[in-house]
């Protein structure tokens, strides 16, 4: 022993065997790094560093036990150094904070060590696992991945990390697609990883383990320049390429399904080849280390690690040191002793401030004790693993790698980074401007038609051509289209008010077709009732009354619509359609329609249709029951028929239609649109258009029969057994033109007769020529006369016929002129009472 130099002593626990060992090569590096400190002057001037070690056998009860023995024996040790496996650390850690002992490993990974509250003066050279958890968020961040799959084995080892790196996704706001637990064969796992269609997925198992995921996802297709995996960075060169038994895929298929992993690992020496504390650089370092290992001892890639371990020591010896002197203490290091708090503590408050650079790049710890030290990103390229970047904590920037883009940049196929998922557009299916302009343009026709026909009911209401056909009913059915036409209108363009628009629709749709076929019926049922039943000709069957009924009708679908608007409101669904997929672009477009529904919608729908399907057989039956009334302008059977047919068609065609293709809406609302418009066109078409192309022929006026004679008729007529005497001259007149009408079918009666007359004559000519024939000719003769009398007789009927519907039309527009001159009396006959009409003579 030199003279004047103190020797301290460091405990050393190394894995010469057992699960793994690494040891030796380790303890090479501590000798090359303290013959190094000891030969300097300004480091730790006066004493001499020494280690004890022993082989802890990578097993934690050994462990414990060489500390305790070395513990109690001289001399004193001032650290340990060590161990190497985590088991064995946390087992020694635990307890060597009782002797005030600092100490450090070099290589040990578990999280849990980062546990101050546990390892109060524990530290390591190496990083835990944990660590490289911000080197791949910000792996995510550079590339925009905001959807991350994580798979890993069942053990503490990999799920610690896992559970940290998924915690630390979710503070950068990164989605959690998927995580998957291996227990046995990973197939399972990796099939559902397909499934969802993850494309950025982070693999945390052992390397036999990765063969068996890799393997299947080879086989399901799990790979390739649009998926990306991020595995463990520690595996040994080539992992892929070790004979597994459980796998049955070949090597170059192994090769080619790990194409392009990307993997974070620990820098073991300085990338940038700076030169260390120690007057090293990097490369000088392995050349020494080379020198004095064999090839084929394990562990040889931590050397680097080690070596900064016993530098970190001698710095925290000699601040220690620096700070005995300075405070003019008595003490020196090798005063140290296990029950010394006051010099334990500031042993233990040099160590947490060390700072240097070393053969690994910067050296410091963090405040758990951990080292905060560079990271390599690896990346697979070309079947050759490339640092293509630096992770480095002290960097001032929101991502904290260097790429070397230099040395190894990152190779993409196609020049494309890859997408952590398939872009998913949404897109809300609108109808067309143009398209919809379009229908609103039909629609604003039609709305035009009905205006024109409105004004033309109305300002012709007095023609007998129009008056025999109800005009305030026609009136009804045009003002029910003009709500048909509004309802293509009604198409939300903006979607900010879908269910108010949708209860509108149904309403309006509701109504008008309630006012356009209510009011179409109910004037059928007019000339059912007189046609029909001859014992009630006579009684009065008034507008009122028909207003009456289509207002009930109107009421009725009304309750029904607001009932459930109260009890089951509509509310806007989307209805997504069927995905556009661009493979090429990683591209799906995902378009949706809005909807209103409601949770009762069927069956409220269903009340709906069945009260318009019996206003339709309604309709048909009265159709048909009045379709052999001749009387033109009175009898609109067949018009109703050919309506109702197109009503029923259209809209069946149309329902089916909708139901097939409700999510085109483009489609569906052209479709709907142009049922209503054409079945709305068509019905007041097929109203208003007979009147008025009878109108341009026999230009009718005011009285006018069908001939075209004129007669002088009051402008309104009423019974003299219902108005007041003031009132007879306006009846007398009306006798008149209606005695005017029996004289001219007189005359039609008197031509028949005529004709009658003159078959009766050939009749009588023929029996005189042949009544010398055989009494076979003259039975012939017989059956002849029996045809011609017949055909007299069906004459007669015809005749009959004629004159009893046209008496019965002379009653129903009897019945009309009634209606009309009871209200224009009951607003009148106050005035005409002060000025009374002439009585005739």
């Amino acid at each position: 022993m030199v003279t004047g130099v103190h020797d301290l002593y460091l405990l050393g626990l190394f894995p010469l065997e057992g699960a793994w060992r690494g040891g030796a090569g380790q303890v090479v590096a501590v000798e090359m790094a303290l013959a190094e400190v000891n030969a300097r002057d300004d480091i730790l001037p006066g004493y001499r560093l020494n280690l004890i070690w022993n082989n802890t056998k990578c097993d934690p009860g050994i462990g414990v036990d060489i500390m305790y023995k070395n513990l109690i024996s001289p001399p004193t040790k001032v650290m340990i150094i060590g161990a190497a496996c985590s088991i064995v650390s946390q087992a020694t850690a635990q307890a060597s904070h009782l002797w005030n002992m600092v100490q450090m490993s070099y290589i040990s990974v578990s999280p849990a060590l980062s546990d101050k509250t546990r390892f109060p003066r524990f530290f390591r050279a190496n990083t835990p696992d944990v660590d490289v958890n911000p080197a791949i968020v910000d792996i995510f961040k550079q590339f925009g991945w905001s959807s991350i799959a994580t798979i890993h084995q069942s053990y503490e080892l990999f799920s610690a990390p896992i559970a940290d790196l998924i915690k630390r996704m979710k503070a950068a706001n990164i989605t959690i697609v998927r995580s998957e637990i291996i227990s046995s064969s990973p197939q399972i796992q990796v099939d559902n990883l397909k499934t969802n269609d993850v494309r950025i997925i982070v693999g945390s198992f052992y390397a036999d383990m990765a063969q068996q995921v890799f393997c299947h996802a080879y086989k399901v297709g799990l790979y390739g320049p649009k998926v990306v995996w991020v595995v463990n960075g520690w595996y040994e060169t080539e992992w892929w390429k070790v004979d597994n038994p459980l796998i049955d895929c070949t090597v170059e298929q192994l090769a080619e399904a790990v194409e392009g992993y990307w993997a974070v690992d620990r820098i073991y020496q300085n990338p940038r080849g700076e030169r260390a504390l120690s007057g090293l650089t990097p490369r000088e370092f392995l050349d020494e280390y080379a020198s004095r290992t064999t090839p084929d001892m394990p562990g040889l890639r931590y050397g680097p690690m080690t070596y900064d371990t016993i530098w970190a020591i001698c710095l925290a010896l000699n601040g220690t040191l620096t700070d005995l002197r300075n405070n003019g203490s008595s003490k020196g290091l090798e005063d140290f002793d296990y029950s010394d708090d006051d010099l334990g503590m500031l042993l233990l408050d040099n160590t947490r401030r060390v700072e240097f650079q070393g053969v690994r790049g910067h050296f410091r710890f963090n405040d758990k004790g951990d080292m905060i030290s560079l990271y390599r990103v690896d990346r697979l390229q070309n079947n050759k693993i490339d640092m293509v970047g630096l992770y480095d904590a002290n960097l001032q920037t929101d991502v904290k790698i260097e790429w070397l883009v230099d040395s190894a940049p990152v190779i993409w196929h196609g020049n494309k980074v890859p997408k952590d998922s398939v872009q998913v557009i949404r897109k809300l299916e609108r109808v067309p401007l143009p398209m919809y302009i379009c229908m609103c343009a039909l629609a604003g026709l039609g709305i035009v038609l009905s205006c024109l026909f409105l004004a033309f009911n109305i300002h012709f209401r007095k023609i007998k051509i129009v008056k025999m056909s109800s005009p305030r009913l026609n009136n009804l059915i045009l003002i029910g289209c003009l709500l048909l036409y509004v309802t293509v209108f009604l198409h939300d363009m903006t979607s900010t008010i879908v269910s108010d628009i949708c209860k509108v629709k149904v309403l309006l749709l509701v109504i008008g077709f309630s006012l356009a076929f209510g009011a179409l019926f109910a004037k059928t049922w007019r000339v059912h009732y007189i046609f029909t039943n001859a014992t009630k000709q006579k009684k009065i069957l008034t507008d009122t009354q028909l207003f009456v009924m289509v207002g009930a009708l109107v009421g009725l679908n009304s309750t029904v619509v607001v009932v459930w608007v109260l009890v089951d409101p509509v509310a806007v669904v989307n209805k997504d359609s069927i995905p556009q997929r661009d493979e090429a672009n990683d591209r799906e477009t995902r378009a949706y329609v809005e909807r209103c529904e409601s949770r009762n919608q069927l069956y409220f729908s269903a009340t709906l249709f069945g009260i318009q399907g019996i206003l339709l057989l309604l309709g048909t039956f009265l159709a048909w029951e009045t379709r052999k009334v001749k009387i033109e302008g009175l009898n609109d059977s067949k018009m109703i028929g050919v309506c109702i047919y197109n009503v029923v068609v259209l809209s069946v065609l149309g329902v089916t239609v909708s139901m097939a293709m409700g999510d085109q809406v483009t489609l569906n609302y052209c479709l709907t649109s142009l049922v209503v418009i054409i079945a709305t066109t068509v019905t007041q078409c097929l109203i208003i258009v007979p009147k008025i192309t009878a109108y341009k022929q026999n230009k009718t006026q005011v009285g006018d029969d069908n001939t075209g004679t004129v007669t002088i008729r009051a402008p309104n007529t009423v019974n003299t057994h219902l108005v007041p005497p003031t009132l007879s001259t306006t009846t007398d007149a009306r006798l008149a033109a209606l005695q005017a009408q029996v004289q001219e079918r007189d005359k039609m009666i008197l031509a028949l007769n005529g004709e009658v007359r003159q078959l009766k004559t050939q009749l009588e000519s023929a029996k005189t020529v042949k009544k010398t024939e055989s009494s076979t000719n003259d039975a012939t003769e017989l059956n002849a006369s029996e045809i011609r009398l017949d055909s007299k007789t069906s004459k007669e009927i015809a005749i009959t016929e004629a004159v009893t519907d046209t008496s019965r039309a002379d009653a129903l527009d009897t019945e009309l002129d009634l209606n009309t001159e009871r209200e224009n009396t009951s607003l009148n006959i106050g005035d005409k009472q002060s000025d009374p009409l002439p009585v005739p003579p």
